[in-house]
C-alpha cells in the first residue's frame, strides 16, 4: 500500500509539473501516461465525464479570393505561425514588386541635392559680388529664393520617400493577409474547402483543436456543490489508453445550476503536453469527496 501511494503521487506531481511547465517532450508524457496506467483507481465518487479539446477554432480567412492551396488535411499537427492555407495573390505580389523598386528608388533625391549644391554656390557668389557692388540686390534675391526653392523640393521629395515606403509597407500586409497561418498549436479537426474553391469572410477552410491541456467535462447533482472547490484533484479513467487512471485538477466550478436536471457543471484541467491523450471520449472521474444521497439538500419543495 505504501508504495502504491507513493507511485501514485510520483503520477500527479509527474502530470502537474508537465502542466505547470508546458514541456513537449514525449518521454516525459509517455512516462506520466504509464505511470498513471499502472495504479488502480482511488476510492471517492465516481461520476460519467466527457474529455474535450479546451478549444476548438474555425480558421477563414479575413478576405475573399480563390484558394490556391491548402497546405493541411484533417489530422495533421499544426504548430503556432505554420502556414495553413494560401489564396491567389498575382495582384498582390506585382503590387509589392511595384512599391518596392519606387520605395528604392533614390535618384530624384539624389538630383535634387546636386541642383541644391549648385544653387548654393550660386547664392555664395552672389552674396560676395553684392559686398563689392558688382551685381544688383535684385540678382541676389533670385539667388536666394532659388536656393529656398531647392531646399522646399528636396524636402518634398523626402516625404515622397517616405510615403513610398508607407505603401511598400502596406502593399505587403495586404499580400500577407492571403497567407492564413495557425493562431495556435493542434491538430486539424475538419477540413471544408479545397484549392479552387472561392473563399468568402463567413466561410471556414479549416478547424483547429487545441489538445493541451483537456478539458473533463463533468455534471453533478447540486448536493455535491459544498464540497467542491478550484485546485481540487481528481481522478481521471480514460477508455484510451485503455486502463489508464490520470490526475486532473478542478478548473472551473459553475455557480449557476441548470434547475431542470438539478445540476451543475465542473471542469477538470488534463495535462497532454505530447497529445498522446485523445480528446472526444468518455471518461470515468474519481472525486475525493462524500457521497450524498439525491435529494438530501436539507429542503423540500414538493
Amino acid at each position: 500500500m505504501i508504495f502504491i501511494n507513493k507511485m501514485r503521487s510520483l503520477a500527479m506531481l509527474c502530470h502537474l509539473a508537465v502542466n505547470r511547465i508546458k514541456r513537449t517532450r514525449i518521454f516525459s508524457s509517455v512516462v506520466c501516461v504509464l505511470l498513471g496506467a499502472a495504479l488502480p483507481a482511488v476510492a471517492g465518487v465516481k461520476f460519467d465525464c466527457v474529455v474535450q479539446p479546451n478549444r476548438i477554432i474555425a480558421i477563414g480567412s479575413p478576405v475573399t479570393g480563390i484558394l490556391s492551396e491548402v497546405i493541411v488535411a484533417r489530422g495533421d499537427p499544426v504548430a503556432k505561425g505554420q502556414v495553413l492555407a494560401r489564396l491567389e495573390a498575382e495582384l498582390e505580389t506585382a503590387t509589392v514588386a511595384v512599391n518596392s523598386r519606387r520605395a528604392g528608388d533614390e535618384t530624384s533625391i539624389e538630383a535634387q541635392r546636386v541642383r541644391l549644391k549648385l544653387a548654393q554656390h550660386r547664392m555664395t557668389r552672389a552674396e560676395k559680388l553684392l559686398e563689392r557692388g558688382a551685381t544688383t540686390r535684385e540678382a541676389f534675391d533670385e539667388a536666394a529664393a532659388e536656393l529656398e526653392v531647392g531646399r522646399a523640393e528636396l524636402e518634398r521629395l523626402k516625404v515622397q520617400k517616405d510615403l513610398a515606403v508607407m505603401e511598400l509597407g502596406r502593399a505587403k500586409a495586404t499580400l500577407a493577409r492571403r497567407t492564413i497561418k495557425s493562431p495556435i498549436s493542434g491538430v486539424v479537426a475538419a477540413r471544408r474547402l479545397s484549392p479552387g474553391e472561392f473563399v468568402t469572410q463567413e466561410a471556414w477552410i479549416v478547424q483547429l483543436a487545441d489538445l493541451d491541456p483537456l478539458y473533463v467535462e463533468v455534471f453533478l447533482p447540486t448536493e455535491y456543490f459544498d464540497q467542491l472547490a478550484l485546485g481540487q484533484i481528481g481522478e481521471v479513467a480514460l477508455r484510451q489508453p485503455p486502463d489508464t487512471h490520470l490526475p486532473a485538477e478542478v478548473v472551473v466550478v459553475d455557480s449557476v445550476f441548470d434547475a431542470t436536471s438539478n445540476t451543475f457543471g465542473v471542469r477538470l484541467e488534463l495535462p497532454n503536453p505530447d497529445v498522446v491523450l485523445p480528446a472526444g471520449q468518455r471518461c470515468k472521474v474519481t472525486l475525493n469527496i462524500n457521497e450524498v444521497e439525491p435529494g438530501s439538500g436539507g429542503f423540500n419543495f414538493e
